[in-house]
Parts: C-alpha cells; structure tokens; sequence
C-alpha cells in the first residue's frame, strides 16, 4: 500500500520528499542513491528495511542511509511521517539549482528528471 501523500520542495539547493502515511502498513517502495542521504522521522515509526537488514525506528529519529544501499519504509503506525532530505544531485554530483541562471521551468525538468513531480494536495 503506497504512501497516502508525497510533498516535495527544493528551496536553495536542498531537496526535501515529505511521505505521509495515513495507516500502519503502507509502504514506501524501495530504491537506492548514488549519495550518502538522511532521512527525518517526524511522526510515528518505521521498519526500514534496506540490503543489510532491517530495523524499526520510532520518531523522532534521524536515519543515514549510505550510498548505494536499497532501502524501504513501512509504516508500523498510523500518522507516520518522514521526510528524506539531501542536496539536489544527479549520479555524476550536485546540480545547483538554486544558480540565478536556473529559472522554474529548469527547476521543473530537474524534478521530472528525478522523477519527483508534487502529487496533487
């Protein structure tokens, strides 16, 4: 069961994916990064499971993923909330967005890119 919400913002470079889950169960599926990234427990808590194994985290909690590792998160109950926040980044490096040369539609492709569009609130 995917997450009930998903907000994403990137303000001066820093990239932030807000995941709601409204009920325990629902499931963030998982992916790896080619760069070390944190995740932010706000609410709730978690059963990460990732290649090395996994483990349940209880709010609040700061989570460090290392590159290259897949990771997942399941909800263990309900109203859990955690945000994944790291520099906007491509597999080669940072990409800067917050350059004056990069308008919004830029800014837009960059998140299609990453495939990161905001689903409707």
């Amino acid at each position: 069961m995917p997450a009930t919400k998903v907000d994403v913002q990137i303000v001066d470079n820093v990239f932030v994916k807000m995941h709601y889950f409204e009920n325990t169960g629902e499931t963030h599926e998982g992916h790896t990064h080619t760069f070390d990234h944190i995740t932010l427990l706000a609410t709730g808590s978690v059963l990460m499971k990732h290649d090395k194994g996994q483990r349940i985290y209880k709010a609040p909690h700061l989570i460090v993923t290392p590159k290259g590792i897949k990771h997942q998160f399941i909800a263990q109950e309900p109203k859990t909330i955690f945000c994944c926040i790291h520099a906007v980044r491509d597999g080669d490096g940072v990409d800067d967005i917050a350059s004056p040369e990069i308008n919004f539609d830029q800014a837009a492709q960059l998140m299609q890119k990453f495939s990161l569009i905001q689903e409707d609130k």
